[in-house]
């Protein structure tokens, strides 16, 4: 197959009379307009520019291959367009996905930031988990995604990278007339003869707790299973369970109080973005808002 960046070179020539201005018309040198002439004619096996004592004029051979890579720089052209024409489409376009929990303490701050400072910023959202997220980014479908991750280090295929915005502390949710409600900083251990509201045991906060149960010296007594912080907290405000929520997850239902673990379990808070430099414009100012939004977070507690 030939190069068709060669046969360029030959409808330089046609149109340049002459290998000095050809190679001034894309850029080179004259020493490697005629190599790659020289290299063409090689692959063709024949001869395609005669010279003369003027400039160079192409065989008829030549002329043939010359009227295909005028075909070939107007494609190239058009390419070049429609390229164009879709960075200025989506120049302003911000496609995010985000898990639950920052999608109601993080992203309203953070959109209403940017909208102020972009008015003309196109944006959608999608709900979604950490793995799901991150597979979206790895395969340009979305410019951002938020993600959790507890002590089971997530997955991050080739073409993505996490930026780490925030350590989300766990805190005990207790009914408001549980024996623990007025401490401080409870351990973990201290809830071990209550019946407990958590995750199943196909998620990673389930097994963070569960490990650190195994570390303080007992097995929880977990009666109650669900995927939902908000409906975890709940079962705690009719007085029959403890939960363990991220600070950032935690809705003050009636009836509760939360505390801080002294055992420091937390969640970390990642952004999930491409690892190429040629990602929409807005991303990286989107991961500012958001890295300043979480400095102010932690500055508050």
């Amino acid at each position: 197959m030939l190069d068709p960046s060669r046969l360029l070179i030959l409808l330089a020539l046609r149109e340049q009379g002459s290998v000095t201005r050809a190679a001034e018309q894309l850029r080179r040198t004259p020493p490697a307009v005629s190599q790659q002439l020289a290299r063409l004619e090689d692959e063709v096996g024949a001869q395609l520019v005669e010279r003369h004592a003027h400039g160079v004029r192409l065989t008829p051979l030549g002329n043939r291959l010359a009227e295909q890579a005028e075909r070939i720089a107007a494609a190239l052209g058009d390419a070049t367009d429609d390229a164009a024409r879709f960075r200025d489409e989506h120049r302003n376009q911000l496609r995010l996905g985000a898990f639950p929990t920052a999608g109601l303490a993080l992203l309203p701050e953070t959109l209403a930031a940017l909208r102020h400072r972009h008015p003309e910023a196109e944006l959608s959202v999608v709900d979604l988990g950490p793995a799901e997220g991150i597979e979206r980014v790895a395969a340009h479908q979305l410019d951002l995604a938020l993600v959790g991750e507890y002590d089971e280090a997530l997955d991050v295929p080739p073409g993505v990278r996490l930026v780490h915005l925030l350590d989300d502390p766990i805190h005990a949710v207790l009914p408001g007339d549980h024996r623990l409600a007025g401490r401080l900083a409870p351990r973990l251990r201290d809830f071990r003869s209550d019946a407990w509201a958590c995750a199943p045991r196909s998620l990673p906060n389930r097994r963070q707790l569960e490990t650190a149960a195994r570390a303080e010296g007992f097995t929880p007594n977990v009666t109650f299973e669900f995927e939902s912080y908000a409906v975890a907290q709940a079962v705690v405000s009719a007085g029959v369970a403890v939960a363990f929520v991220p600070r950032l997850a935690v809705t003050d239902p009636p009836g509760t109080r939360h505390r801080p673990l002294a055992s420091g379990l937390h969640r970390r808070i990642h952004a999930a973005v491409p690892t190429s430099t040629r990602h929409a414009p807005l991303t990286d100012v989107f991961r500012q808002l958001l890295h300043d939004i979480c400095a102010e977070l932690v500055q508050r507690r």
